[in-house]
């Protein structure tokens, strides 16, 4: 999945266990949507698709930091106007932090390999967890790949915008 999709969902988790699981105001909340957030990530992996094409257009990994930099600009962005609009010092937007920061962590341990062109061990053994929960099904058409992503954006940036509303109104 591409990182737009992960952490929108876990913004999304963010804000549905604020609402809805977890007591305001808690330590233990912020963990459970860290947490979330990390099941999250690791269940849509578990959907087939594919972001070679968005990432390597041309083949090669050129282009791959300058892509990735501005999708999670853009990522930032609309979860930004869907759901934060100011600081994240509020309660209800920690959990919204700690959902995203879930939602990415399985992909980390790859990224700084790649970056770093390192192989540690212990980076190496979480990358391989991460990897066990990606399906081996992937579509050889790039839309058939990338429409559920769109799609799983989509669905949490709503969620977002509506639940935030929701919050914002019971939070004192």
């Amino acid at each position: 999945m591409i990182a737009s999709t992960h952490l929108t969902a876990g913004a999304a988790v963010g804000v549905l266990s604020y609402r809805f699981l977890f007591r305001p105001h808690s330590v233990s909340g912020l963990i459970g949507a860290l947490i979330l957030g990390i099941f999250s990530h690791l269940l849509l992996d578990m959907i087939p698709h594919s972001e070679d094409e968005i990432y390597r257009p041309d083949g090669t990994d050129q282009y791959e930091t300058a892509i990735l930099s501005a999708e999670l600009a853009l990522s930032f962005l609309a979860i930004y106007f869907c759901g934060v609009y100011g600081s994240f010092l509020t309660v209800p937007k920690k959990y919204i932090l700690a959902g995203m920061i879930g939602g990415a962590l399985p992909d980390v341990p790859h990224v700084v390999m790649n970056a770093l062109k390192t192989d540690w061990r212990f980076l190496q053994a979480a990358d391989r967890v991460n990897a066990f929960f990606h399906t081996s099904l992937h579509s050889p058409y790039f839309w058939q790949g990338f429409l559920p992503q769109i799609a799983v954006t989509a669905i949490s940036l709503v969620a977002l915008c509506v639940l935030r509303q929701e919050m914002m109104k019971i939070t004192p």
